[in-house]
């Protein structure tokens, strides 16, 4: 679609560009609150237009709207399912299924995002 989305861990961000190199979409900012980020490690946008963003340190996956809110957060740090530790990447395909790289636990978690049922 024109869009560029980068992980921007030094400035505890993530961002949307668009094709000139405009920010379109910037979250996050320092801290522990909801929001917030530590080390955004990678950032994928879903057919709704929702960022997604892994952060290693919060080991978590945090949901933006399309105006930078915060529509949900999950995982915790540990091995078991919906879990992470350190995660490093993610990308969604065209069904919105979401791939997580969760390499210090050896593996990719795959989740889905529901949406009550209507498709």
């Amino acid at each position: 679609r024109g869009r560029l989305t980068v992980s921007d861990s030094l400035n505890f961000r993530a961002v949307v560009l668009d094709e000139n190199a405009t920010v379109l979409l910037s979250v996050g900012s320092p801290g522990n609150g909801s929001g917030n980020l530590q080390r955004p490690k990678g950032v994928a946008l879903d057919s709704h237009g929702h960022l997604y963003v892994v952060d290693a340190i919060f080991d978590n996956v945090q949901i933006f709207d399309s105006r930078g809110g915060l529509l949900l957060a999950f995982g915790s740090a540990g091995g078991d399912a919906g879990e992470f530790a350190l995660p490093a990447g993610i990308t969604i395909d065209e069904r919105d299924v979401i791939y997580v790289a969760d390499p210090y636990n050896g593996r990719i978690q795959i989740f889905r995002l529901l949406d009550g049922g209507t498709g």
